[in-house]
């Protein structure tokens, strides 16, 4: 059979080779060159590395990950054998992790913490709802609509999110909204292929964290679609909406929706690498005359995308 060249590499590996994590990258392109693990363990053995297709398989579907030096040496070799790119699998491992419950952060995402100001750590709060590993999960699309009603003031954020597992046995994510007035109460409602598991509030900073439960558990290569939304009962009048991204995410579509009673005089869009950091890509965006303003992202990196509006 013959291989693929690097410039013929498929648009999901092409995406994963961007984004990671390590066992998506070698998933798929152990499957876009159409290898079988014995022929790679032969190959590899072949170079006097030792390797099982065991020890391949759980590399490919997550449970595992190269460490030793030996393994190593076997990653740089997989590289040329599915002819990826020079360092493409070694720069998905990125530091050694810790042994035991993991949160640490592989390459190419930065701690959730930097996203919000103000707040107790998001990271210890998640990690109260359930382990949560930043490679488990790939985003490859979210779409928030967030409501202003007639007073100027939150009502809604509507999430409609497309994930894609790259481990075996992945049940759950974890939804997160932090409200502009903290004193207001905010429900969170399933809406589609979800239900709600434990949540965690924290009324002094409006923040506020919840289980996702898909209605299935994911095998690796599974996607699911969600839909969920929080429901705020603010008074206040608020003048931005963003999103941070810990990991990447493929794809993000964020919608703006006044009340016709409520039309800011102007609007902008702006991304930042933390939530203190300054605005970057700023430019003004349009109002529709449905009251409607949006944005769109491809291969968003993490950090912060939103935007924010002026009344007068």
């Amino acid at each position: 059979m013959e291989k693929a060249r690097p410039d013929s590499v498929g648009r999901d590996l092409a995406h994963a080779l961007r984004t990671g994590p390590f066992s998506a990258v070698l998933h798929l392109a152990i499957e876009d060159r159409g290898m079988r693990l014995e022929e790679i363990q032969e190959r590899l053995a072949a170079a006097g590395i030792t390797v099982s297709t065991t020890t391949l398989s759980y590399w490919r579907r997550g449970r595992s990950r190269p460490e030793r030096p030996e393994s190593m040496k076997a990653v740089r070799l997989l590289e040329q054998i599915l002819s990826l790119p020079a360092e493409s699998l070694i720069a998905q491992l990125g530091p050694r992790r810790p042994r035991g419950r993991w949160l640490g952060q592989p390459p190419g995402t930065i701690d959730i913490d930097r996203l919000f100001t103000d707040s107790p750590s998001v990271a210890k709060m998640i990690g109260e709802l359930d382990r949560w590993l930043y490679h488990e999960l790939s985003r490859v699309s979210l779409h928030d609509v967030y409501q202003v009603g007639a007073q100027r003031q939150e009502i809604s954020l509507s999430c409609r999110q497309v994930l894609r597992a790259n481990v075996d046995r992945v049940s759950r994510t974890v939804g997160i909204f932090r409200t502009d007035d903290p004193g207001a109460p905010v429900q969170i409602n399933a809406l589609r292929n979800c239900r709600l598991g434990r949540v965690r509030t924290d009324p002094d900073s409006g923040l506020c964290a919840a289980e996702i439960i898909f209605d299935r558990m994911l095998s690796q290569g599974d996607t699911v679609v969600l839909e969920y939304e929080f429901l705020s009962s603010s008074a206040a009048p608020t003048d931005i909406y963003y999103r941070g991204f810990s990991v990447p995410v493929g794809e993000y579509l964020l919608q703006l929706q006044f009340h016709r009673d409520a039309v800011p005089a102007r609007c902008y869009r702006f991304e930042r690498r933390g939530v203190n950091a300054p605005d970057q890509g700023l430019r003004e965006v349009w109002i529709g005359s449905t009251h409607g303003a949006h944005l769109v992202g491809s291969d968003v990196p993490p950090g912060i995308v939103g935007m924010r509006w002026e009344w007068e």
